[in-house]
């Protein structure tokens, strides 16, 4: 007997887009993982916000530190609900690590936001996919793939990208603002 899916509506803000994919692209030899913020009900999810978080390595502390941080500062309708990440490679890393950080959100509508490049008549564009950890659950998505490329675009255009700072890059130099205000 097939069980029936469970659809739930994702609305994701452009500047998730921008942070999470420009984030990918600044390092894109490296695996990148950062953290999705937004509100979940039960049958819409709402991604307003990105940070980015790694690019190279990753401890517990500095991970338990970036998440006090961010938290910390989240307005009272906002909480971390999922994870995006962009593997370099096969091999990566930050895959094990965003599964443990999913894991943790403890919800069963956590996020994971998976970039890609994808091959489009002999270009190479960035892609974004939800990709549900809940088996019984189906993700519509309220944009489009071509919605995505032509925000990241401009912005690459504009070398935006080489400015994007990570939590990785603050914890070398506090005076950088992981939040990329910037961009919005």
């Amino acid at each position: 007997m097939d069980q029936q899916l469970e659809q739930v509506s994702v609305d994701i803000q452009k500047i998730v887009y921008k942070k999470a994919m420009l984030h990918a692209c600044k390092y894109s030899t490296e695996d990148v993982i950062g953290i999705l913020v937004g509100q979940i009900n039960d049958k819409c999810i709402s991604i307003v916000d990105a940070y980015p978080l790694f690019h190279s390595r990753v401890s517990l502390n500095t991970l338990e530190v970036s998440l006090d941080i961010i938290q910390s500062e989240l307005q009272s309708d906002r909480k971390i609900i999922g994870v995006y990440e962009a593997r370099a490679n096969s091999r990566g890393i930050m895959s094990e690590i965003a599964q443990e950080m999913l894991q943790n959100i403890n919800q069963k509508q956590a996020i994971l936001m998976r970039i890609s490049q994808i091959e489009l008549d002999d270009n190479y564009l960035l892609n974004a996919k939800i990709v549900s950890l809940n088996e019984n659950m189906k993700y519509v998505i309220n944009s489009s793939s071509t919605l995505e490329w032509k925000i990241i675009e401009d912005c690459l255009k504009a070398g935006l990208h080489w400015k994007i700072i990570d939590f990785d890059a603050h914890f070398e130099n506090v005076q950088l603002n992981f939040r990329n205000q910037y961009l919005e």
